[in-house]
């Protein structure tokens, strides 16, 4: 009688083809394949996006590599060739950093069929095992005042329908996906703004919901984060031109703007040294504080008491290469 009900219930979960567009060689990703075939859900493929000349010792009857014509290609190309190739009623996105919890599929199935909607995604939470370097990186993504109103995507919020998600942990109709075209760019950063602006323009919802979750391991703090950071405000000024919808928008502008707020408070200390002087300390203090109130529910104190100094910092790594996005004149790529 158990296996019969347990048969049943295999024939009623439609296949999903679970895709991770590979960049890298590392733990991380070794620990995203070994997540996927350790979920509560069975009818499932793992694709994965590799470029010409790399191969790997990994088999298994459940794992399909798909390879480009060449040796160094986008994430957004690689997923394009595995929706090309995938079996899947639904598909999965996941980057090679990433790895789901075990009731990831079931969770965005559900969600699917509840809200009936064609996409939904989740939040990327910072593994549990992440150094702490990763884990303030993980603090100032998951603040308010690290990511603005796009903080949600970091912890488990509220459910919401949204128009721009990152593809760590987006899931989609393959009739969808294929009929918006895919990805269908290069950009190295940005892809997945590019894929949800198309998806919303056909009028499809995206639905965000907590319990489809993944753990998205962070960059160590600062150069790892930093050089993310750049690369991201890179692209979002850069797409404020050509993908206005979801990207002209005030919030994005806020990090340039308060970095010229500073340059010019510098300015004005070589003439009045004691009003910038009282300027920069009072607000600096308001901003200390309101931080490390909103921090210290959620956070360790080491990393409470250094948090503020770093989203300062990756606000002005943000501001300068947004700015620089947005006067770019040249194609960006990549």
């Amino acid at each position: 009688m158990f296996s019969e009900v347990h048969l049943s219930m295999k024939k009623k979960q439609p296949l999903i083809s679970i895709v991770i567009p590979l960049y890298k060689v590392a733990p991380q990703f070794y620990e995203a394949v070994y997540k996927c075939l350790e979920l509560n859900y069975s009818n499932y493929e793992i694709i994965i996006g590799i470029d010409k000349g790399i191969n790997l010792p990994l088999r298994h009857p459940k794992v399909i590599f798909m390879k480009t014509r060449q040796s160094r290609t986008g994430p957004g190309e690689k997923r394009d060739l595995a929706i090309s190739k995938a079996k899947g009623e639904y598909i999965a996105f996941l980057d090679d950093d990433s790895y789901p919890d075990r009731n990831w599929l079931k969770k965005a199935l559900l969600h699917l069929q509840k809200q009936k909607v064609e996409v939904v995604c989740g939040p990327g939470l910072t593994p549990p095992a992440n150094g702490f370097s990763q884990k303030l990186t993980g603090a100032i993504l998951a603040s308010y005042f690290g990511s603005g109103p796009f903080y949600f995507r970091f912890i488990k919020a509220t459910p919401r329908y949204v128009d721009d998600y990152p593809a760590y942990n987006l899931i989609a109709s393959k009739r969808v996906l294929r009929k918006v075209g895919g990805y269908g760019t290069k950009f190295y950063g940005g892809e997945d703004t590019a894929l949800c602006l198309k998806i919303i323009n056909l009028g499809y919802k995206i639905f965000y919901h907590p319990d489809i979750t993944v753990y998205h391991h962070r960059r160590a703090f600062p150069q790892g984060y930093f050089k993310q950071v750049g690369n991201v405000g890179l692209h979002r000024g850069y797409f404020v031109k050509i993908y206005p919808k979801t990207s002209l928008r005030f919030v994005y502008f806020l990090p340039t703007l308060i970095t010229l707020f500073g340059v010019i408070l510098i300015i004005y200390s070589i003439f009045d040294f004691g009003i910038a002087l009282l300027i920069i300390s009072s607000l600096g203090l308001v901003y200390y504080f309101s931080v490390f109130i909103e921090s210290i529910r959620k956070n360790q104190l080491h990393i409470t008491l250094l948090l503020p100094p770093a989203i300062f910092i990756s606000h002005i790594v943000y501001g300068y290469y947004f700015f620089k996005g947005l006067l770019m004149i040249k194609n960006l790529k990549r």
